[in-house]
């Protein structure tokens, strides 16, 4: 869009602010819409879920926790393309995420940052056999049996997870050794 377009928009949207703020919302998502109309790659998203794309499809919706399944479609948009099972790594961290359901779609996860969010159940992580990195500092974790039959988990880092029982501490640290960054407390 030439640079004259956009700053005629913009003057209309700064008038009409001034006047009256639901015609103004109104006003930012038309001009959006006008402004994106001239690019072939864009997309309407709203609280991380992507509402609309030109190719008339949102990502797959395969979590049931909506910030995480927001999380997963940014990264279906960042690396062009809508195959869980190409995700290898998924970094929410400080997302909103309360539950992990669902998340054994992506079957070839390696790595997953899911640092301050209010997670409590880590069983949905049993079935990803790939998962050598997990991050799930500052959550509200108090079981982590879940983790270990997982085959090739080599780091966990569970600082502020203060709930733990100290014995799952000491099992996971027996399998992985030094790579375990545990909670400043445990409960007996």
């Amino acid at each position: 869009m030439p640079l004259f377009r956009l700053f005629i928009v913009q003057k209309i949207v700064k008038k009409i602010v001034q006047k009256n703020q639901l015609t103004s919302v109104l006003v930012l998502m038309a001009s959006s819409l006008i402004l994106t109309s001239c690019s072939t790659s864009y997309r309407l998203v709203l609280n991380d879920n992507v509402l609309y794309t030109p190719t008339g499809r949102a990502p797959p919706s395969l979590l049931s926790d909506t910030s995480l399944q927001g999380c997963l479609n940014q990264q279906f948009i960042s690396a062009d393309h809508e195959d869980p099972e190409n995700i290898t790594l998924l970094a929410c961290p400080s997302s909103g995420v309360q539950s992990l359901v669902g998340i054994n779609a992506l079957p070839n996860l390696e790595q997953l940052e899911l640092s301050d969010n209010s997670i409590t159940d880590l069983s949905p992580l049993r079935n990803l056999r790939n998962l050598r990195v997990l991050s799930i500092r500052n959550n509200r974790i108090t079981d982590i049996n879940t983790l270990l039959p997982l085959p090739i988990l080599r780091f966990v880092a569970l600082q502020g997870n203060n709930q733990l029982p100290c014995r799952q501490l000491n099992e996971l640290e027996e399998k992985i050794g030094n790579s375990l960054n545990r909670p400043a407390n445990c409960i007996n």
